[in-house]
C-alpha cells in the first residue's frame, strides 16, 4: 500500500511542476494498485488527483467522471474533509470550463466542509476559489475580500501553490477596475516564486493576466503591444509542458487567444509530445460498473 500512497503523493507536485504526463501516469498506477487492494479511501484520493490532472490538460469530461466517482466514494465513507477537497477541485474544473456559477456553489460547500476538521489548506483553497468565482461573476466586492484572505493565509503557512494563483486573480481584479499599475505590482510578487518552484502552470496564468494588462495599456500607448506579445509568448511556452495533449490546456488557449488578437505568431520551435519518451500509461478504468459507478451528471 505504501507504493500506491507514494505514487499519489508525487502526482500532485508533478502536475504543479508541469510534468502532466508523469502526473497522470502516477495517479493511474496508484488507482490500479488501490483497486487491487480494495482500499476505498486511497482509491478516492487517486481518483481526485487523476481528475485534477485530466482537468488541467483539458480532458474535462473524463476529469468530471473521475472527480464525481471520488466524491461518491468519500461521501459513502462519510469523509467530510475529503469531500471538501473534491468539491474544491470540481470548482476549479468549473472555473476552467467557464461555469462560474457552479464553481461558486462548489467552493462555498468546500468552505463549509473545511470547518469540520479545520485543515488550514482546505480553508485557503476554498476561499481562493470563492474569490475566483466572484471575479468571474463580476462580484468584485466578494472577490477582493476572499482573494485577499486567501493570499494572507497562504503566506502565513508558506502555501506557494495557493499564493501564486491568488496573486494572479487579484491582479486580474485590479485590471478589471482599471488599476493597471496596482495589477502589475501584484504580479511582480509572482515571477521569482514561480521560476524558483518551478510552477509553470501558475506562471503561465500570471503571464496571461500580464498580457491582458499590456493589451489594455496599448489602447492608449501602442508601444505596450510588444510587452503584451512577450508575455503571451512566454505564457504559451510555459503552458506547453509535455506538448498537447499533455499541455496545460487553459494557459495555452489563453496565450493563443492573446497572440491571435495581437496579430503575433505562435511559437513554432516547441517539441511535440513524444510517447516514446515515457513508460506506457497504465490501463485502468476510471469508473467501473460497481456500486460507485455512475455516468457523469
Amino acid at each position: 500500500m505504501g507504493l500506491a500512497v507514494g505514487l499519489g503523493n508525487i502526482s500532485d507536485p508533478l502536475r504543479i511542476s508541469g510534468a502532466l504526463r508523469e502526473s497522470e501516469c502516477a495517479a493511474r498506477r496508484a488507482l490500479s494498485m488501490c483497486r487491487e487492494l480494495t482500499d476505498l479511501l486511497h482509491e478516492a484520493v487517486s481518483l481526485y488527483l487523476l481528475g485534477l490532472t485530466l482537468a488541467a490538460r483539458g480532458a474535462s469530461s473524463e476529469a468530471l467522471v473521475s472527480l464525481q466517482r471520488s466524491l461518491r466514494m468519500l461521501t459513502v465513507q462519510e469523509n467530510e474533509q475529503g469531500e471538501g477537497v473534491v468539491r474544491a477541485l470540481l470548482a476549479q474544473r468549473a472555473l476552467w470550463i467557464g461555469d462560474a456559477a457552479a464553481a461558486r456553489g462548489l467552493a462555498n460547500r468546500a468552505w463549509q466542509l473545511a470547518a469540520v476538521h479545520q485543515v488550514k489548506r482546505d480553508f485557503i483553497r476554498a476561499e481562493r476559489l470563492q474569490g475566483a468565482a466572484g471575479l468571474a461573476l463580476h462580484d468584485l466586492a466578494t472577490a477582493v475580500g476572499r482573494l485577499q484572505d486567501a493570499l494572507s493565509h497562504a503566506r502565513e503557512v508558506n502555501a506557494v501553490d495557493e499564493e501564486l494563483p491568488a496573486l494572479a486573480a487579484l491582479a486580474e481584479l485590479r485590471r478589471k477596475q482599471g488599476e493597471l499599475k496596482a495589477a502589475r505590482e501584484l504580479l511582480d510578487d509572482v515571477w521569482e516564486l514561480a521560476e524558483r518552484g518551478p510552477y509553470p502552470l501558475f506562471h503561465a496564468d500570471a503571464l496571461n493576466v500580464l498580457a491582458q494588462i499590456e493589451r489594455d495599456a496599448a489602447q492608449t500607448d501602442p508601444s505596450r503591444r510588444d510587452a503584451a506579445v512577450e508575455a503571451a509568448t512566454k505564457a504559451y511556452r510555459l503552458a506547453w509542458c509535455d506538448g498537447p495533449p499533455f499541455a496545460y490546456h487553459w494557459g495555452l488557449e489563453a496565450a493563443r487567444a492573446h497572440l491571435k488578437a495581437l496579430g503575433a505568431p505562435e511559437p513554432t520551435d516547441l517539441p511535440p509530445y513524444d510517447e516514446s519518451k515515457y513508460e506506457p500509461m497504465p490501463e485502468v478504468e476510471i469508473n467501473p460498473p460497481d456500486e460507485f459507478g455512475r455516468a457523469a451528471e
